[in-house]
């Protein structure tokens, strides 16, 4: 412990943050040999939990009622003191209980509070909570749900297959046991499986099937009459699953399509509500009965600032500077914008357990500090345990020193610096990006409705302004190019978009040339269940769904890539597309690349690779289209013959819905290709 507490001092620290750059403490409390080499502790763990402790004056509105979206407070009753504080009003209704007391506090600790908390302070709870439920994943019938049935498929293959193994061990036992009887001489009856167990009845041997043999052989009889594209309908009748959600916009690194994106939260709860009334090392609590809460959250594994954005979009919430209806747009894997959520600081969040329950059984050993009689091995014993509870009694208490440690403000009714600060320059201005966000998605959630109750009627025609509507002149620097263009389109030379592209591509109707989104769950679990051998991608998407959008490269590629076939495909197009680069920026490195883009409709994503002395890529749009616009980290920006710089490599970018006819061209130098220019290739 010596070693790591010297290990983690000479770490970086972090200056701005509330506890001071303090990097953190590991501590280790004891050593289990596992003789078992699969077994890896990293990977293995089937549950995890992240804890959180921070001041109730969070959680306490720090806006005019006139500027609240609602939030969540403790209201006032006649007989509360009425000359007091909003804050300080919070801070005394609020329960205190410990970790492990039961938060009904139904036989609640006396030493902890003077009197059962009120009505309003139990509502106010309540409330907090359901909002907490909301955020985490939840099991759900699997009939009615596209992805929970390839969900469910998938699993009830998985389990398939196992079984198949244990059958083929067990069958290889047995022919072990059959070659040593034989050898020895005797010969004995050797009790096969289910399957092929037989008895003597009447002279003559009957077979007799297993339910598991019975339930396939009905599911073969009933054919296609009982089945869909997910399975057989029947099976699903009354089936659950554990539906995961995606958390990408709660991770500053995360995308929709990736996998990792895809969590289980299993609970977020308030674990306590801790009050310190004496500080042996100075005054920053003592006398203050400023209640910290004490959040938990459980899940299979964490993003990274998954748990720290989390529990901000609740604290946001109970602010008031958001609607709840956040969370649905948050949570809405068929709306195709990022939605970055919050986030809280560093300060107050520490690992506090993992558990290994499916390991434990194999090892007869308790693998995590709890107290249990199930084994003996491991550390369940009384001095692991209580050494645990102190040391988490003690980061808890530092952690409340850190909160305070930035001072208290007197002329705000004691709010702590540290809460003013963040909220400040933290939250009011990501509150005043997010409402915009959240009143672009209820557009969208409006134009789904009227497009589902309209059978003639598609999303981005109900979303957006008609066609009509825009100007159809096109600017006379981007006539050339925007006809070379049309005439590769209709060329039915328009080289097949890689795969790896189409991942970050919504797919597009060829009938109407409108963006068709799916579920990324059905899309992850289909892609899955279509290619079980070999690399998976996110989306199994035919080019467009009919051919109606794709993308491809010209110029120059790094060393050890192949070069673009579109190169001597279209050798106009590429000339006229370096020279326009040089025509609308002269003053810019010329790139080496151009990706080339028709009707395509981006997902949030990030460039691959990195740039090569450019930082940033060039983009611009042609065409007569609506809507279209490149979002970039959230900030919107109108591309149609207006060339706009973004560093794509860094910043996550995508592209809004759109209905006409739109081209777009990104010029850019990947790494590996310094020193080329694309414009030198056209000579």
């Amino acid at each position: 412990n010596a070693e790591l507490k010297r290990a983690v001092a000479d770490l970086p620290v972090r200056p701005a943050s509330p506890d001071g750059g303090h990097p953190g403490e590991i501590r280790v409390f004891g050593r289990v040999h596992i003789s078992n080499k699969r077994f890896n502790p990293e990977t293995d763990a089937t549950v995890r939990r992240i804890e959180y402790l921070m001041p109730l004056d969070f959680f306490v509105p720090a806006i005019t009622d006139e500027q609240s979206k609602g939030g969540i407070r403790i209201p006032r009753v006649e007989s509360d003191d009425q000359t007091t504080s909003d804050r300080q009003h919070h801070f005394e209704s609020m329960p205190s209980f410990r970790v492990g007391k039961n938060s009904r506090l139904v036989d609640y600790d006396t030493s902890m509070m003077d009197a059962r908390p009120s009505p309003e302070a139990l509502t106010y709870l309540y409330r907090v909570k359901k909002l907490m439920q909301r955020m985490t994943t939840h099991v759900i019938a699997v009939e009615g749900d596209a992805g929970s049935k390839l969900e469910k498929d998938f699993s009830l293959q998985s389990r398939k297959k196992a079984k198949g193994r244990h059958q083929a061990k067990r069958n290889e036992k047995r022919d072990e046991r059959r070659k040593k009887d034989q050898k020895g001489g005797r010969d004995s009856e050797i009790k096969e499986g289910p399957k092929s167990l037989s008895k003597k009845a009447g002279g003559k041997k009957k077979q007799t099937k297993s339910k598991d043999a019975d339930a396939d052989a009905d599911a073969d009889a009933a054919g296609d009459a009982s089945s869909t594209k997910f399975g057989p309908a029947e099976q699903y009748k009354g089936a659950n699953v554990l539906k995961r959600k995606r958390f990408h916009n709660f991770s500053p690194q995360a995308l929709a399509h990736d996998y990792l994106s895809f969590r289980r939260m299993d609970r977020f709860w308030h674990k306590a509500t801790i009050r310190y009334d004496t500080d042996q090392d100075g005054d920053l609590l003592r006398g203050s009965n400023r209640p910290f809460v004490l959040l938990s959250l459980t899940g299979d594994a964490f993003l990274n600032c998954q748990a720290r954005s989390v529990i901000a979009l609740l604290v946001a919430i109970c602010q008031g500077v958001i609607d709840e209806d956040i969370i649905d747009c948050i949570f809405d894997e068929d709306y195709p914008s990022l939605v970055p959520a919050p986030m809280m600081p560093r300060t107050g969040m520490y690992h506090s357990e993992a558990q290994y329950m499916s390991w434990e059984g194999r090892l007869f050993t308790v693998l995590n500090a709890r107290r249990t009689g199930n084994f003996e091995k491991g550390w369940s014993d009384d001095a692991t345990n209580t050494a645990v509870e102190e040391w988490r009694d003690r980061m808890n208490r530092e952690t409340a020193k850190a909160w305070c440690r930035g001072g208290i403000l007197p002329e705000e009714n004691g709010r702590l610096q540290s809460e003013k600060t963040w909220f400040t320059n933290h939250l009011v201005p990501w509150a005043k990006r997010a409402n915009q966000q959240l009143q672009d998605y209820r557009r969208w959630k409006q134009a789904q409705r009227m497009a589902s109750e309209n059978p003639g009627l598609s999303l981005v025609d109900a979303l957006l302004p008609p066609l009509d509507s825009a100007d159809s002149s096109v600017p006379q620097l981007f006539a050339l190019v925007l006809r070379l263009l049309q005439e590769a389109d209709a060329s039915s030379r328009w080289p097949t978009t890689t795969a790896k592209r189409q991942m970050v591509m919504v797919s597009t109707n060829k009938d109407d040339g409108t963006a068709v989104t799916e579920s990324l769950s059905s899309a992850r679990w289909k892609a899955i269940k279509n290619h079980s051998e070999g690399e998976v991608s996110a989306y199994s998407l035919a080019e467009g769904q009919g051919g109606a959008s794709g993308s491809f490269s010209v110029g120059a590629m790094p060393p050890g890539v192949g070069q673009p076939k579109a190169n001597e495909i279209f050798p106009e197009l590429m000339k006229a597309a370096f020279e326009l680069e040089i025509a609308l920026c002269p003053d810019r490195e010329p790139s080496s690349t151009i990706a080339v883009n028709r009707n395509a409709q981006f997902r949030p994503h990030t460039d691959s690779g990195a740039g090569a002395g450019q930082s940033t890529s060039l983009i611009v749009g042609l065409g007569h289209y609506v809507g279209g616009e490149l979002m970039v980290e959230g900030e919107k920006k109108d591309i149609r013959y207006k060339a706009v710089t973004f560093n794509g490599w860094k910043q996550r970018h995508w592209t809004l819905p759109f209905v006409g006819e739109r081209y777009s061209l990104v010029w850019f130098t990947p790494k590996g290709c310094e020193g080329l220019r694309g414009i030198d290739l056209c000579r």
